[in-house]
């Protein structure tokens, strides 16, 4: 009795084991940046499950997050946790603290430095019917973004007008969250006060993006103009993907360990000394 029970049990579990997994979305999206002689690509592979998600850097051109390294979530990008298999760690990415500590860094160098934003404008350019991408309807949608940036070194000052003009083509059709941690609509600056405006006036975009374009032209006090573009494309789309639970799982046998995270390097580009930084969702 106690070999027939066994062995029940042995086979309810390789009926199971042969269950398919869920169905969800797979994709890749490639985010290029090219401006002042330079380019910069970031590949990634995306598995999502309503607010489950994966996000694998299999081609990394951010500074400090190296190919292989994924961005995991259970609850629709409330958590992050940024994950390095070859190390067999984890950490949890904490972008408002990463904020913060930016914020903290700048006040800590003043009056050796100080920085000021104002005549900040967001206005929407425009909306219409987009092509259709990967199968699906899109709408595109454009807005322009600028602000007056000041920034004073040791007494060396440098005024630049800097102009965002963000153009978005997405779908309604896609309604995992978990796309949000890496399909957004609004760019990220790095300044707090400008980005807050994008949110609000972009906000009412609905959808995820399929693709972007975001031209960013920094003007000087004479007239002096340096120009980046960076474009973010879905590439592959799969809304049918076979999805094994494990795919949205830490493994047992990694490491939880917060002094990994990568620092958020600045760049001086285009009249802005932080770089880019990354956004956390729609």
């Amino acid at each position: 009795m106690r070999r027939t029970i066994i062995t029940a049990l042995s086979a309810l579990l390789v009926l199971l084991a042969a269950l398919p997994a869920a169905a969800g979305i797979r994709y890749t999206a490639v985010t290029t940046s090219q401006g002042g002689g330079s380019r910069q690509s970031t590949t990634v592979q995306g598995w999502v499950e309503g607010g489950k998600a994966k996000v694998v850097f299999s081609e990394s051109g951010t500074p400090g997050l190296k190919d292989g390294s994924y961005i995991l979530t259970q609850d629709g990008g409330k958590t992050l946790f940024l994950v390095d298999p070859k190390e067999k760690t984890y950490a949890e990415w904490d972008l408002d603290a990463m904020l913060q500590m930016a914020g903290s860094m700048m006040q800590s160098i003043q009056p050796l430095v100080n920085l000021e934003i104002d005549n900040v404008k967001v206005e929407e350019l425009g909306e219409d019917a987009g092509p259709t991408l990967h199968g699906l309807a899109t709408t595109h949608r454009k807005y322009r973004t600028e602000y007056d940036m000041r920034i004073r070194v040791l007494g060396m000052k440098r005024a630049n007008h800097v102009e965002n003009v963000n153009e978005v083509w997405s779908t309604e059709a896609l309604n995992d969250v978990g796309l949000g941690i890496w399909l957004r609509s609004a760019p990220t600056t790095g300044f707090e006060d400008v980005d807050k405006l994008v949110k609000a006036e972009m906000s009412q975009a609905k959808g995820f993006p399929l693709k972007s374009v975001t031209t960013s032209t920094s003007t000087g006090k004479k007239g002096k103009q340096s120009t980046s573009t960076t474009t973010m494309e879905v590439t592959e789309l799969d809304r049918g993907a076979s999805i094994p639970a494990s795919t949205f799982e830490i493994p047992a046998d990694y490491t939880r360990n917060d002094s990994t995270l990568p620092a958020q390097q600045g760049e001086e580009e285009d009249g802005n000394p932080f770089g880019k930084l990354f956004g956390r969702g729609n």
